[in-house]
């Protein structure tokens, strides 16, 4: 089991924001990949009405089952219990909560880069999604205010929500129907 804590910062211009990322001594521990991820509940959306995930991700043919409890921000971030484990084969897995009466209720896909700083236990994670870029910082509280800071954010301008959230967000704003947040 893990505690996850984390924020996202907006990013409006990419180069700039990894060439920021790179000056602090970042080094890039996790090569650009693209994830697929998805989402299950029930059929009465009990996981949802209690704010927790139930994602599986797929990286390369491989998985991870990630269960995400109820988040708290009391802090200024955003941390929750995460339960994760490797697949080899997320299809079956996807097959397995099917038949669990689990249904697939959001799609979520991003490409990701991976930085961390030799003696800072922090992952500095560079998303490029369907309606924008974001950093994702993710370690101790403590770490993540002063990453946040060095990287010239303003503390007022983090991002607690999830990518669901910022999507529905972003479809409100543009006057989109909402579907999954795909690059198709």
């Amino acid at each position: 089991m893990h505690q996850e804590i984390e924020i996202k910062l907006p990013v409006s211009d990419l180069q700039n924001a990894v060439r920021q990322i790179e000056s602090m001594g970042a080094r890039v521990v996790k090569e650009r990949h693209f994830e697929n991820n998805i989402l299950f509940d029930t059929s009465t959306r009990s996981l949802q009405q209690n704010r927790m995930v139930l994602r599986v991700r797929t990286v390369g043919g491989k998985g991870i089952l990630t269960m995400k409890g109820k988040p708290d921000t009391s802090r200024g971030v955003k941390e929750r219990e995460e339960i994760e484990c490797e697949l080899e084969n997320p299809q079956n897995l996807i097959a397995i909560l099917s038949r669990l009466e689990f249904e697939p209720v959001f799609q979520y896909q991003k490409y990701r880069t991976v930085y961390r700083i030799e003696g800072v236990t922090m992952d500095i994670c560079v998303d490029e999604t369907p309606i924008g870029n974001f950093i994702e910082l993710e370690g101790d509280v403590e770490t993540i205010h002063e990453y946040a800071e060095r990287l010239g954010y303003d503390w007022n301008n983090r991002i607690t929500d999830s990518y669901v959230s910022l999507y529905f967000q972003w479809c409100r704003e543009k006057g989109v129907t909402p579907g999954n947040m795909t690059f198709s």
